[in-house]
């Protein structure tokens, strides 16, 4: 996706470079981040915010050493937060709002034990909400995070924080939280892996099939393992929601074809290997990445690969 009129990679020699900073926003906000960075001739690759989980490939990811969250709701920001982990690299989070200018800066790539953006409760509840944009606050908005893109490097999170142009600003180190949901996993900068989505062992495995199959992952979307009407039990018709992602249904949960009763759905995210290979047998999971701890280390196998990433 481009911004009309921001150029989002560098052109050298007549090929383009690799992008060295994801930005996920289609506003303003974002516009002017790309601007600042391309002002400095920083090749950016920009995604907009309802659809980047499935246009930024984690191989790509990892070429960056930076990922901007521009714009968006929360949940888009959670995910992109939760990527640049995996990923190993540094994340910025930007938002202008009615508290003014927040600009959250997440050194994942040198500190993989600093806070991150779900260690702030209260902040990540409210951040992204839509406001009356404010071109002067958007320009200087854009600038910082831009600015926080390249000096993001460090040790330990910060947000820097501006409630109005003309007040006082403040930078404080973010701590990271006991019990925050993106940090009680070690999924920090894994080993990446990339393999084809596929689940049938290959025939040279087949000796070690019983252990493999005991092997439990964790993958990046949840997916629905059952779902039935509360008053009409098993449905036919709702057999086609089984194994899909379930934040298809978060938004909207169907109702039943049948008697109009809510739907209840049962969802997981974390499966063993013999579990997948029976629910989708040689065809690929829904999902980004899965995360396995193997030999006392996370791995992550990533789930888009192609020919040119030398899968396995």
């Amino acid at each position: 996706m481009n911004l009309p009129g921001i150029p989002t990679t560098r052109i050298s020699g007549g090929a383009p470079e690799p992008a060295r900073v994801a930005v996920v926003g289609n506003g303003l906000l974002a516009a002017e981040v790309v601007r600042n960075l391309g002002l400095v001739g920083i090749p950016v690759a920009v995604h907009g915010p309802e659809d980047f989980w499935q246009t930024l490939r984690l191989a790509d990811l990892q070429e960056c050493y930076c990922a901007v969250a521009a714009d968006g709701d929360h949940e888009a920001r959670r995910r992109l937060n939760q990527l640049s982990q995996v990923a190993g690299i540094d994340f910025v989070n930007v938002s202008l709002g009615a508290d003014g200018i927040t600009v959250e800066s997440f050194p994942f790539g040198s500190d993989p034990e600093c806070a991150c953006l779900e260690c702030e409760i209260e902040l990540t509840a409210d951040a992204g909400l839509p406001q009356a944009p404010d071109p002067i606050a958007t320009s200087i908005a854009g600038a910082l995070a831009a600015a926080a893109a390249l000096h993001c490097s460090g040790h330990g999170a910060r947000r820097l924080s501006i409630p109005e142009l003309n007040g006082a600003s403040t930078s404080v180190r973010l701590e990271r939280r006991l019990g925050c949901p993106a940090c009680t996993t070690a999924w920090r900068a894994p080993r990446i892996i990339h393999t084809r989505n596929r689940w049938s062992a290959r025939d040279f495995l087949r000796p070690d099939a019983p252990a493999l199959a005991a092997q439990v992952v964790r993958l990046s979307d949840a997916l629905v393992t059952a779902c039935e009407c509360a008053d009409c039990g098993p449905v036919a018709a709702l057999a086609g929601m089984v194994n899909r992602p379930a934040a298809q249904f978060a938004a909207t949960p169907p109702a039943c074809p049948g008697c109009g009763a809510a739907v209840q759905i049962e969802s997981c995210d974390a499966f063993s290997l013999g579990e997948l290979t029976e629910r989708f047998g040689g065809g690929p999971v829904p999902a980004k990445f899965a995360l396995a701890e193997i030999g006392g280390a996370t791995v992550c196998f990533a789930l888009e690969a192609t020919a040119r990433d030398g899968a396995v």
